[in-house]
């Protein structure tokens, strides 16, 4: 029997999602809902109530301040959920998400796709042979114009919860648990911040809102025992292990985006969580996580200050 899926939003990312359920056998499109009714198309429906009737799992992809209450009234109608990121935009509502996921058996993922991109994938395969000592990274959006909300808070929760909140859940995905941070803001919407991880490992993240789109607009660079590690973008990788080793070059350009952004793997997964009453691939907790770091930085720049995080309970 076929998973029926409903979407919420039918923006951007609402598509590429709509593409890779398309391609799965395991799962019928059921309906879309969008506050513009034109956009949804085909399927398009009047209410969310309405899409929750038709589907067993449901797609969150509408603007970022609406994904808690959306998320809560997923789960609680029963649902399978993939929210989009960022899972909520203020700590007290992750939370809120989080422990209304913890209540049920459904599956709750949350879409933070860097994970499952092949480049940063491959960098944790390296990492399992060589401990990290520092790393680097960097996320420019390039500029806060098109489409204009991206600029508008009440629509995005701020510009941290955009792109660079992609880079939070990346680190804990690479590093582990982030332990504290000191961050600093710049110009509006340009941070500076050292990050500490459990493990010992130092990190440094820098992101501006507004840089231009200049290559690559997201890195990551990691150093351990003579070895050096460096992402370009998802479209390839640079690594050295080992101090007499050649440096050896990765190439990912070829593949399209739901594959090189890694769009498509998180998508099969959350399908096959249901299928297989599994756990999800990212989970509430870790949507909950990311919500924090960047809530974190916000205060530690406002502030400026070291700002610690609760340790994982």
């Amino acid at each position: 029997m076929s998973i029926k899926v409903g979407i919420i939003g039918a923006g951007f990312i609402s598509g590429i999602h709509q593409r890779n359920l398309a391609l799965d056998q395991r799962v019928e499109l059921a309906a879309i809902y969008d506050v513009d009714r034109e956009r949804a198309g085909a399927l398009g429906v009047d209410s969310v109530d309405e899409l929750f009737a038709r589907c067993d799992a449901v797609y969150i992809a509408s603007p970022n301040t609406t994904h808690a209450d959306l998320a809560v009234k997923a789960i609680e109608a029963g649902k399978h959920v993939f929210c989009e990121k960022p899972m909520a935009t203020t700590v007290a509502d992750a939370r809120r998400v989080h422990a209304a996921a913890e209540k049920v058996k459904t599956v709750f993922q949350v879409g933070h796709n860097r994970r499952f991109a092949p480049a940063y994938r491959r960098v944790a395969e390296l990492l399992h042979g060589c401990e990290a000592h520092c790393a680097h990274i960097k996320m420019n959006r390039g500029e806060l114009l098109n489409p204009p909300w991206t600029a508008d808070a009440s629509v995005t929760g701020g510009f941290l919860f955009e792109t660079p909140i992609h880079m939070f859940d990346m680190m804990r995905f690479q590093f582990g648990e982030i332990v504290g941070l000191d961050a600093r803001e710049g110009r509006k919407d340009d941070f500076s911040c050292l990050i500490e991880f459990e493990t010992g490992t130092y990190a440094t993240f820098v992101t501006s809102a507004d840089a231009s789109w200049f290559f690559p607009y997201e890195s990551l660079e990691v150093y351990g025992a003579y070895a050096t590690i460096q992402t370009f973008e998802m479209e390839s990788i640079e690594y050295r292990m080992g101090l007499d080793k050649p440096t050896m070059k990765e190439h990912y350009a070829n593949l399209d985006v739901p594959a090189k952004w890694g769009f498509a793997e998180e998508d099969r997964r959350f399908i096959d969580a249901i299928s297989q009453k599994a756990k999800a691939a990212v989970t509430s907790y870790d949507g909950l996580r990311s919500v924090e770091i960047a809530c974190g930085c916000y205060l530690s720049a406002a502030e400026k200050r070291r700002v610690d995080l609760a340790p994982r309970p």
